[in-house]
């Protein structure tokens, strides 16, 4: 378990992929360059690439993620910055 930055504790599960070397090395730079973990990059592409979840419109983000919403807003690691940074 870790903690997410709005102290809130967020359950993580590991999870082991195969990758090429080139893939892995790309993928570091990137994160790198990024300033996160490769976690989190491999995180933000597949959020990337699955469905959205979200079902209603993101009026009052803040208010949403202050626990004024219904079960369907996620707070998951990187959730949050994806609803604040790219709404």
């Amino acid at each position: 378990m870790t903690w997410h930055p709005l102290c809130m504790m967020v359950v993580m599960k590991p999870i082991t992929i195969t990758i090429p070397d080139d893939l892995d090395t790309e993928a570091a730079a990137e994160a790198k360059r990024l300033g996160i973990s490769k976690s989190e990059l491999i995180r933000r592409g597949l959020a990337a690439v699955l469905p959205d979840r979200a079902t209603e419109p993101a009026d009052d983000l803040w208010r949403r993620l202050a626990g004024f919403a219904g079960s369907e807003l996620s707070t998951e690691p990187g959730d949050i910055d994806r609803i604040i940074y790219e709404s």
